[in-house]
Parts: structure tokens; sequence; C-alpha cells
């Protein structure tokens, strides 16, 4: 079998990820990833499957509702998290990854995330006996459903931004700066951070300078937190699940209401964030249509009157 290094596995790791992946589980699924590559056959669909079983083990531990049994599935579903990172991993670094396998993946870990909502709630309505806990799953779910809605229509808007943005810059006779966006749309279409930079930064226009220029620390911070694979968007889909799935059983029934509470109103409140600067962004996206338009009407005339002094008839 190939021998493989750590560095060879972290390598393979995302360039940006959760904070809470980056420092509690990647030292750990690293080097199961180095093991498994190196020394078993095991494929990542097999390691999915795994995650599935031991979010199978926490809901069932969630459903009897005393804390022992709570702290017991805490666990299980973290270890299922560190399992669900490894096949990932597993996948990029050996190459064997599948399409079927990311829609395998997509769909246990929702199929997870609802069953353990529910078997929570029931064992906090079974252990407390108040029905307010019976629609404690509603509440997990529906604040995962907003941030999980809310994000790929995000990533629409922002990909329509690019595409119109490649064409005006074309037509401004900018088709370096237009080929480079291209080609950054192409590889990471869906990232939130990047590409108001690559704007400013190759094709002299940002759709994120608003922002920046009234939040001047956010660009340090954004370094800071780039240089350790962390990502900006600090509380997102995964630090709300480990904060209700893991920190709230393990501090006791009492607490798991409070904690699903304050998780959901930090993930609101980051996806709130998210929102005001995709919303500051279409405020520059506009601003720079217009100068890039600007620039597009000199670019005709200065082709017609090239095409004056050379003699040459003015197409169109």
């Amino acid at each position: 079998m190939t021998t493989y290094s750590l560095a060879d596995v972290r390598a393979a790791c995302k360039a940006r990820d959760a904070w809470w992946t980056v420092l509690l589980v990647d030292p750990i699924a690293c080097r199961l990833v180095r093991w498994a590559a190196g020394r078993t056959s095991i494929t990542p669909n097999q390691v999915t499957g795994l995650a599935f079983v031991l979010g199978v083990c926490a809901a069932i531990c969630f459903s009897v509702g005393e804390w022992g049994f709570l702290a017991l599935g805490a666990l299980c579903f973290h270890l299922g998290f560190i399992a669900d990172c490894v096949d990932g991993k597993l996948a990029r670094l050996k190459g064997n990854g599948t399409t079927f396998g990311l829609w395998l993946d997509f769909s246990l870990d929702q199929v997870r995330l609802v069953m353990c909502s529910f078997a929570l709630s029931f064992g906090l309505y079974r252990q407390t006996g108040r029905v307010e806990a019976a629609y404690l799953a509603a509440v997990i779910i529906a604040f995962d459903l907003f941030r999980y809605l809310n994000g790929p229509h995000m990533a629409k808007v922002r990909r329509a931004m690019r595409e119109r943005l490649v064409a005006a810059m074309t037509a401004a006779g900018d088709s370096a700066s237009a080929e480079r966006l291209a080609e950054r749309q192409a590889e990471e279409p869906d990232e939130p951070e990047e590409y108001g930079v690559e704007l400013r930064q190759r094709a002299k226009e940002g759709l994120q300078s608003g922002f920046r220029s009234r939040f001047p620390w956010y660009l340090r911070a954004r370094e800071m937190l780039l240089a350790r694979r962390i990502r900006t968007h600090l509380f997102s889909g995964i630090e709300y699940q480990m904060a209700v799935f893991v920190v709230g059983p393990l501090l006791g029934p009492g607490a798991v209401p409070y904690t699903v509470a304050v998780a959901g109103g930090l993930l609101m409140l980051f996806e709130s964030a998210l929102v005001y600067k995709l919303w500051m962004s279409t405020r520059d996206f506009k601003r720079t249509m217009r100068r890039l338009a600007v620039k597009a009407e000199k670019a005709e005339r200065r082709a017609a009157r090239e095409q004056r002094r050379v003699g040459t008839p003015s197409v169109g």
C-alpha cells in the first residue's frame, strides 16, 4: 500500500474550514486518515456509513434523557462528526471519491440531524415531563434549515454578479481580468469570502469595498484566521450542531434548551452578517457596473476613431 505522511493528509484538507473542525477535529482526523489510507482498504463510503451508525447510537442515547446517556450521546455524535470529516479527507487524499459518495454523505448528514433532533427532544420530554420539550426538535431543525436555505441562495446571487462582471469587463476591454475572474468562478463558485478580493486585486474592481471600508479591521482579522485555515464565518452550521448535540447534552438536560436558544441566536447573528455583507456587495456591484459601462463606451469610441484613422469601415 502507498505510504502517506501527515503533510500529504494536511494537503488534502480544505483550504478554509470551521474553527471547530480545524482546532478540535483535524488533529485527530488527519492521523486517522493517514492510518486508514496507508494500512487499510477502507473506502470513503464505508467511513460515511460508520459516521451514520455513530449518529444512530447518539440518537438512541439522547432518547433516554438522563445525563449519563446524554453525555454518551454527545460523545457518539462527536465521534460521528470526526468520521464524517475523515471520509472527505480520505477521498481527496486517495482520489477515490465519487458523485454518489457526495450524495450519500450529504443525505445521511441530514437524516442524522433530524433523527438526533427528535431523539433529544423526546429524551428531554421523558426526563422533565415538560410539554415545551416536545417542540425542541422543530426549533433545532428550523434554525439549521434557515442556514441551509440561506447559503445556497446567496451563492447563486454571487455567481450571477460574477457572470455579469465577466461580461462587462470583456465589453470594457479588460479581457484579461475577465478571464481570471471566470477561472476563479469555475474553481470556487460558492466561496463567500474571496471574490471581492479577487476583483479588487486582479480586475481593479471590488464588490466588497464598501463593507471593508466601513469595517477596516475585517481584513486584518480575516488574514489572521485564514493563516490558520479558519474561515471568518465563526458560527456556522458546524458550530451550531456541535453546540446543540455536544455542548448542551454535556451540560445536562436542563441546559439543553438554553444551549439551543444561544446557539440559534448566534447562528442567526452570523447569517445576518453574511446577508448584510451581501447587501453591501450588491451596492458595490452596481457602482462597478456603471464604471465598466462608461469604460466600455469609451473603448467603443476609441475603436471607432482608430478604424476611421486607418481607413477601415466601422462595423455595426
